[in-house]
């Protein structure tokens, strides 16, 4: 801190920094309790964003910069730079009460923040030595007499045998007396303080010993989406990784950038089942708890009422701006064999592998063939057959959308997969953003159904609300590789090529070999102009893969680097493989760049006739791709997109 800033020049940042009152205009920082008040009322902020605020005040007077608030804050944890924006905007918002209208943060352009307001350090005055206290050889239990009590400062005189002495006797009683009182407030402490304002909780991956793990998953998930709407929460994607690990709501809430966390056991033997479930601040104090029990057998019953119960308690700890989260005593209860036959088809859809969306998609038919009523398992075999792409799948994953929509309005899931349908499959915009609106409204904190929407809005070429759905996308799931590839993909799009790589690489970081990252950032390379840097990031990803569009991507980087005996060797590979490819056809799209890179204009423009004969998803973007720049003065491409009708 500089001396013009902070009166108390002497102040440096030590292991006692917490013990001190900060005081700026009308309010009051006290670091250690973390209240911030404006004069005698206590303003409402919790968790980074008071971080945040301390860390500014310390260092008034400085630029911080980004990358030093972050690591400060988050501890080096791996998180969004929105994640600061959103504190900071919290800060501005709460300081804003100020009755001079003054501001307190100065945003750097491109660097950071800088506490801007005169900071007072306020600090314990401790006793003088002249002044300590020190115990009667003689001590009388003054709160102890018995006879009158006009008699006890006479008697208490007399066995002082001084006035110092007597007033010793008096200033331990008053301190014992204190001390008392400070026992009784912190007993009553969690009765006493104001109920907090919870913006954002993270529930923890429901733990139970000898129940499978895909049971304990698929509670969680449920949980999760019926909280949802009423607060923000962390997606199961993001939670996933705390499976076998202790439940530690301190580090889960800063790792996650939440106020709270919610932690659940499930107890089950051979007569009944228990779920405990606790709500927990990001200080580590327990706000809620309650234990629910059932049948061995009657675990979405059990599921159902704990998710009820956890959202009334919701209500006292949210903004009453929120739109309620609908009850759900209408929903259907599955028999409990579809039921476990759903959650294990939702465990492999989370795995996000071929395989695992394969296999999901038989257990979610198997849960569909054991009650057909079930309108979660329509959801789930949509949007698996959403994931995997294929053409042949679109009716199906129609079919399975419809289903599910006619047998509960109010799922937000598969409104959104029907979006992605008339996206992808259908090329059809306006119904594909009615799906996507729709999604939405019924679970704002769907985090899929923004991300989703987003790439559907830069595919339409509306680049200018598409990064408010990415970026509402990230901020609902900050750890997700795939919202963070899309994000990616959306700046590329733009033709913010360094902004697509920087993302790319934060995903890279969580993952180096999560493939649709290293095969978008080829992308963004051959933007560039680094096209040897292109080979090696679609060469890194061939490895991982037999996908067919991976090899025909690196195909089209050898190109683009000035191989072309390497891409005419891929090219005739992929075309002699066609129609055996284990059922993984060969994509017209893709073929189509490695003749572009080629300057085979010909060539290229007759398979993205074809492509758009296929529906490829690839093609879906071709109004915005600038891969496909060199074809866009030719009439005949002007004649593709005309055919697209998107």
């Amino acid at each position: 801190m500089t001396a013009d800033n902070i009166h108390q020049s002497s102040f440096s940042p030590s292991a006692d920094e917490l013990d001190v009152v900060y005081r700026f205009a009308d309010f009051s920082l006290d670091a250690k309790n973390r209240q911030l008040f404006l004069d005698h009322d206590e303003i409402a902020i919790t968790g980074r964003a008071l971080d945040t605020l301390i860390f500014l005040v310390r260092h008034a007077g400085q630029l911080v910069t980004k990358n030093e608030l972050m690591e400060a804050i988050w501890e080096n944890r791996f998180v969004e730079e929105s994640n600061l924006t959103v504190a900071i905007s919290t800060l501005r918002k709460a300081l804003s009460v100020d009755r001079e209208g003054r501001k307190f943060i100065q945003t750097i352009s491109g660097q950071g923040y800088r506490f801007v307001e005169t900071v007072e350090v306020v600090q314990p005055i401790p006793l003088s030595s002249s002044e300590a206290i020190v115990p009667s050889e003689n001590p009388v239990p003054v709160a102890l007499f018995e006879s009158d009590p006009s008699s006890q400062p006479a008697l208490a005189l007399s066995r002082a045998g001084s006035p110092r002495k007597v007033r010793l006797i008096w200033t331990i009683a008053a301190l014992l007396a204190l001390l008392f009182a400070v026992g009784i407030f912190l007993w009553k402490s969690d009765a006493l303080s104001p109920a907090p304002h919870l913006q954002s909780i993270a529930i923890l991956p429901i733990s139970g010993q000898g129940t499978e793990e895909f049971v304990l998953q698929g509670m969680t998930e449920s949980i999760i989406a019926r909280a949802s709407g009423r607060i923000v929460v962390r997606p199961i994607n993001s939670v996933l990784r705390y499976i076998g690990t202790p439940a530690d709501a301190v580090r889960v809430s800063r790792e996650q950038a939440v106020d709270a966390v919610v932690v659940g056991v499930l107890k089950q033997d051979a007569s009944s089942s228990k779920l405990d479930l606790k709500l927990v601040l990001a200080t580590g104090r327990t706000l809620w708890s309650k234990s629910f029990t059932s049948g061995p057998s009657d675990l979405q019953q059990l599921q159902e009422t704990a998710s009820l119960a956890l959202n009334d308690e919701l209500l006292h700890f949210t903004a009453h701006s929120l739109v309620p989260a609908k009850r759900q005593d209408h929903r259907h209860i599955p028999s409990g064999q579809a039921y476990r036959l759903y959650m294990r088809g939702r465990y492999l859809w989370n795995l996000r592998t071929d395989e695992g969306l394969h296999q999901g998609v038989e257990y979610f038919r198997q849960s569909i063939a054991a009650d057909p009523d079930y309108a979660l398992a329509y959801a789930g075999l949509a949007d698996s057959y959403v994931l995997q792409g294929a053409t042949a799948a679109k009716a199906d994953a129609r079919a399975a959308a419809l289903s599910a929509i006619h047998l509960d309005p109010d799922l937000a899931e598969p409104h959104a997969s029907l979006g992605m349908i008339y996206f992808f499959g259908d090329w059809n915009a306006p119904q594909a953003e009615k799906e996507f609106q729709r999604s939405i409204a019924l679970n704002p904190n769907y985090a899929t159904a923004h991300e989703w929407y987003g790439l559907e809005l830069a595919a339409s070429g509306d680049l200018s609300k598409a990064p408010y759905q990415m970026q509402l996308a990230q901020n609902l799931d900050p750890l997700s590789l795939v919202i963070g590839t899309d994000v990616g993909w959306t700046k590329y799009l733009q033709r913010d090529y360094d902004g697509a790589i920087t993302e790319y690489q934060r995903v890279l970081e969580i993952d180096p070999a999560f493939v649709r990252a290293l095969v978008r950032m080829g992308y963004a390379r051959l933007r560039k102009g680094d096209t040897a840097g292109a080979v090696q990031q679609m060469r890194a990803a061939q490895k991982l893969t037999k996908a067919p569009y991976v090899l025909a991507l690196l195909g089209y980087a050898e190109a683009m680097n000035g191989d072309k005996a390497s891409a005419e060797n891929i090219l005739r590979q992929l075309r002699a493989s066609s129609g055996n490819n284990d059922g993984k056809n060969v994509p017209s799209f893709e073929l189509s760049l490695i003749c572009i890179a080629l300057h085979r204009d010909e060539e290229a423009l007759q398979l993205l006739n074809e492509a758009v004969e296929e529906h490829a998803t690839g093609l879906a973007y071709a109004k915005v791709d600038p891969s496909l720049d060199p074809l866009r003065g030719d009439p005949r491409f002007v004649h593709i997109l005309a055919k697209m009708q998107f």
